[in-house]
């Protein structure tokens, strides 16, 4: 009955997500507590650039919900939906009191989501990585809303955003600067990325999907909302710059998560990938924008737009297929992973969809909004000046690279997991009666239906981009030719004719005179091992000299030659530097009722100071 009611509630947030579409640009809720400053001042409306985000949250909040009911806690759906609303009031939030409250909300929301399992170590690490880099994105953003409102004079998005034009230059860039920290921390690009791996493997299945599904893309709906409206036209170097860390997170994400052997942190390394892919496309936005090149800006932002709707549906279900393979096979390994297909024939379609969706394969969705990214830069390369021309190329290459990297991941996630045979000796845990896989399905049509069907957004999200970037001229949009997305389909068809016609010859398995065993499998690590060859220069090896550890070496060896990027040291030096300075702070923790009643009265009389 619980979990039934957590259900209903999870729906009812995905209803007022709609029934907030209906409202945008007619309604506005402004809250100003009696006898406070007009800084605390709480603005809630619809915008045109929310409408997407809120979509996003209406669609995977069912599917969620749906897997939950026989996968999840019993209080689960009450959190999630909690969780969902959180993020609702972010995208309706209209002043700066009313973002930084939403946000802090949701933050904490999710904190205690990631949290669940508290009693394991692995589990309070990644909590504790997750709330630091929490704390330092909402310092940073209260800074840069702060500093906003001064220039403005005002609290208000309305105000703020009539007045960015009038932001001193070297304002502008520093307000930039902390936004990026800010939203680019919460959204896992790098070097920022830290606690992402660390927090989505931690945290239950359904609230990882919402996490990487959902969370993620509200910190670009705050990086597009600073870097359009409250604070445009952004810089060009800090354009350049988004560009740039975009695609070093896009490639970044991919290489590791073509290395990685757990199911879900290899998502969550290709969550990373996933984020710097649409920055990249904010990048050419605000390089477009600075520079006059309005049908670029439309097209790019239209294309983000998509791969944000695209990504929180496959990387929702791709989560979601995570947690029923932990609970049937009670390990996320893939190094004891094998055959599952069999035993969850729903989930390995559903995980094919996902994995083919995420590598951006016709004629899934994930394709059609990397080819709209793509020909954003390949108008780039036709329509801009040298300099964008320049980095249009070089985008182009390390998309491409980053495609095939993720391509190679998702070959070994759906191929050693649900493929071959089974390693594992202990039984599986099956449902007696197992709805999880309505979840799937609700997810998996989506991904289909965008894919096949992309006009079923194209033309709203075109509508979104011109409003928002307040553009007139007509956009010719370049959708992929719908004979593409069928050239998948006839190749499979082709192949069984073929086969047909010439007959399956089958042989034993050949493995040097030795028993054929389960053994003889592939490994994830094995996999992997031709690109880790590859790229050995790019990661440092945590390990052992040999590249590849034996597949008869116990897991808590193979566990220990997980590869880390060096950027990370950089970030754990630096978590470790703000830890020494929390210590050092506790001198003015005495444990006293009156020193504390002390603090919150000078924390009063500064703002009233500030406010006036």
């Amino acid at each position: 009955m619980i979990r039934v009611s957590g259900f209903i509630a999870l729906l009812a947030v995905s209803v007022l997500a709609i029934a907030v579409l209906w409202l945008h640009g007619t309604t506005a809720i402004a809250i100003v507590p009696a006898l406070l400053s007009d800084a605390l001042r709480l603005d809630f409306a619809a915008t045109p650039l929310a409408s997407p985000f809120l979509v996003l949250i209406a669609i995977v909040a069912p599917g969620i919900g749906l897997w939950n009911l026989s996968r999840g806690n019993d209080r689960d759906g009450f959190s999630l939906a909690g969780f969902a609303l959180a993020m609702i009031l972010v995208l309706l939030a209209q002043s700066v009191a009313a973002f930084i409250l939403s946000w802090e909300i949701m933050s904490l929301v999710s904190t205690f989501l990631v949290a669940t399992l508290h009693d394991r170590r692995y589990v309070r690490r990644a909590v504790f990585s997750y709330v630091i880099i929490s704390q330092l994105g909402v310092m940073c953003l209260t800074a840069a809303l702060a500093m906003l409102a001064m220039n403005a004079g005002s609290y208000r998005f309305e105000t703020i955003a009539h007045f960015a034009g009038t932001i001193p230059a070297l304002l502008r860039s520093v307000i930039f600067a902390l936004a990026l920290i800010g939203f680019g921390s919460k959204a896992g690009l790098i070097p920022l990325q830290f606690w992402l791996p660390r927090a989505h493997p931690a945290a239950p299945a359904a609230a990882s999907a919402f996490l990487s599904g959902v969370m993620l893309k509200i910190a670009i709906y705050g990086l597009l909302l600073l870097g359009l409206q409250l604070a445009s036209p952004v810089p060009l170097s800090w354009g350049i710059a988004t560009l740039a860390l975009g695609l070093i997170s896009a490639v970044g994400g991919a290489l590791y998560a073509s290395v990685e052997t757990d199911i879900k942190r290899l998502l969550a390394y290709s969550s990373i990938e996933n984020i710097g892919i649409i920055v990249s496309g904010i990048g050419l936005v605000f390089v477009a924008n600075v520079l006059g090149l309005h049908l670029l800006a439309e097209l790019a932002l239209l294309a983000l737009l998509f791969a944000v709707l695209n990504h929180g549906l496959f990387k929702s279900l791709l989560f979601l297929s995570a947690g029923t393979i932990a609970q049937t096979a009670r390990t996320t390994d893939m190094e004891h992973l094998g055959g599952l297909l069999r035993l969850l024939p729903a989930t390995g379609v559903a995980m094919l969809v996902g994995c083919m969706a995420a590598s951006a394969l016709p004629p899934l969705n994930g394709f059609v909004s990397e080819w709209l990214l793509f020909m954003s830069f390949i108008h780039a390369l036709i329509a801009a000046p040298m300099i964008v021309q320049i980095l249009a190329a070089c985008a182009l290459a390390a998309l491409a690279l980053s495609g095939g990297l993720a391509l190679a991941a998702y070959s070994k996630l759906f191929g050693i997991a649900m493929l071959g045979q089974r390693r594992d000796a202990r039984e599986p845990q099956l449902l007696a009666h197992d709805r999880s896989w309505l979840g799937l399905v609700w997810l998996g049509t989506g991904c289909i239906a965008l894919g096949l069907i992309p006009a079923l957004a194209v033309a709203s999200l075109q509508a979104v981009a011109e409003s928002t970037l307040g553009t007139r001229e007509l956009l010719s949009i370049p959708l992929p030719p719908s004979a593409l997305a069928l050239l998948p389909v006839l190749g499979v068809v082709a192949a069984i004719i073929l086969l047909r016609v010439r007959g399956i010859r089958r042989v034993p398995t050949w493995t040097c005179g030795s028993p054929v065993t389960v053994r003889a499998q592939a490994t994830a690590s094995s996999f992997g091992n031709p690109l880790l060859t590859i790229f050995a220069p790019l990661l440092q090896a945590q390990r052992s000299t040999e590249l590849c550890p034996p597949t008869w070496f116990p897991s808590r060896i193979v566990a220990k030659t997980q590869l880390r990027f060096r950027i990370d040291d950089v970030a754990r030096n630096i978590a470790a530097r703000i830890q020494n300075i929390a210590r050092a702070m506790r001198i003015i923790q005495g444990g006293r009722l009156r020193v504390y009643l002390a603090y919150a009265l000078v924390a009063v009389l500064v703002m009233l100071v500030i406010a006036r």
